[in-house]
């Protein structure tokens, strides 16, 4: 146990070090990029799904169409909630860089052959991608924490990660309209190699090694369990509402329902609204200063649109509605894999439960949405906004709203 007053020189002056000789500037951006393809990988393949589904199985019931193409919207999510813990906690246990390295290859390979196997295929190959996520964003933000030990500079990686993460949300339908084009029976070909040359570089790089003396660190400083379970809980519904949110958008029907293009392009504008909110909260101290105030802003933002994309029909409403949806999931997912990750240097075994938390609700939005008629699925939207306002009111009773650190 390293003796209190000497914890806060040795971590000063280990972060000193780390920003002075710096050498993880190259594996800061393959970072960056990698959890860009892991976030690529979840979403390039949503607007193919309709078509996908029709051309494996021909002559599908319209409800039997639409619970594949939920279901295989929300095996990916559900594959992460599954083992997100399970790579957390062996991230604190071996070393994570071999883990981080080794899934973004798995990645790559799960990715190329979609549009050239069967239904059932599809849905491991699903399964696996999940798998191969869980483990790269949240190892990512492991390693982040790691390479410095100063709070803000700490969120301000965090920050950044997350940005890449929204990112490769919102590129990856347009690289998967690109290399469809190139290579329509693989529609996926070129975003998997893509995927591959980042993991290549990876293994090239530095990545700072797992701190001896940080559980001692993260044991003083932790958050209570408490605010704990209320940003996990928190996470669930973000997740969710947006998870949701997008599937409504794929299982749409109708003479004014949007097409593939359409579907494409809303998919980018709510990975813009998430990118956007990244690079706005990089540039304020909200994170440190006011987290449980931005919690509840963003809380409420996510209600209010939840409740009202079930009543837009136009394309210009429905935009505004998905890039607020996508502004405040974003907001709230940064929120809690900073806070529940820990106070002072990041778990895995926490940030792997925050990323579960986050794939729950991603997996049961779109779950619901699957079993539900066309008439309940506005039930479904509006049932997860009212769980956020519920948050919304309970969030001071369990987070006071930790304080800016020095």
């Amino acid at each position: 146990m390293i003796p209190e007053g000497l914890s806060g020189k040795w971590q000063a002056g280990l972060s000193h070090r780390a920003r002075r000789r710096d050498p993880h500037s190259l594996s800061s951006i393959l970072l960056l990029l990698a959890v860009a393809a892991a976030a690529a990988g979840q979403t390039a393949i949503l607007a193919f799904l309709p078509a996908l589904v029709d051309g494996e199985a021909v002559g599908l019931a319209p409800r039997v169409h639409d619970f594949h193409v939920a279901s295989l919207t929300a095996i990916h999510p559900l594959a992460a909630l599954l083992t997100a813990p399970l790579w957390g906690w062996l991230a604190d246990r071996m070393d994570y860089r071999v883990l981080l390295r080794t899934t973004l290859v798995i990645l790559a390979f799960v990715t190329a052959p979609i549009g050239a196997v069967s239904l059932p295929a599809l849905y491991l190959l699903r399964a696996m991608a999940g798998m191969a996520a869980a483990a790269i964003i949240p190892l990512a933000l492991l390693s982040a924490s790691f390479a410095v030990f100063e709070r803000g500079e700490q969120a301000r990686r965090f920050t950044w990660l997350t940005a890449f993460v929204f990112l490769g949300d919102m590129v990856g339908p347009l690289l998967a309209e690109i290399s469809a084009a190139l290579t329509p029976r693989i529609p996926l070909l070129m975003v998997a190699l893509g995927i591959a040359g980042v993991a290549i570089l990876l293994y090239l790089a530095h990545l700072p090694p797992r701190c001896v003396a940080c559980p001692e660190i993260r044991h003083a400083r932790a958050s209570s369990r408490p605010a704990t379970s209320m940003l996990l809980l928190i996470a669930a519904v973000g997740g969710g509402g947006l998870a949701a949110m997008h599937v409504a958008l794929l299982v749409a029907r109708g003479s004014d329902a949007p097409g593939r293009d359409t579907i494409a392009w809303m998919l980018s504008l709510c990975g813009f609204a998430m990118l956007a909110a990244q690079l706005f909260l990089a540039r304020v101290a909200w994170l440190l200063t006011m987290p449980r105030r931005l919690a509840s802003l963003t809380l409420a933002l996510l209600a209010a649109s939840l409740f009202l994309f079930p009543l837009g029909h136009d394309a210009l409403p429905l935009a505004g509605i998905i890039f607020v949806a996508g502004w405040s999931s974003a907001s709230l997912r940064l929120v809690t894999s900073f806070w529940i990750g820990g106070n002072a240097v990041a778990s895995g075994s926490r940030l792997g439960l925050q990323h579960a938390a986050a794939s729950i609700g991603q997996a049961l939005g779109p779950s619901a949405l699957a079993v539900a008629s066309p008439q309940g699925q506005p039930v479904i939207l509006w049932t997860i906004g009212s769980l956020a306002l519920l948050l919304l009111l309970f969030l001071p009773l369990f987070w006071r709203g930790p304080k800016a650190e020095p």
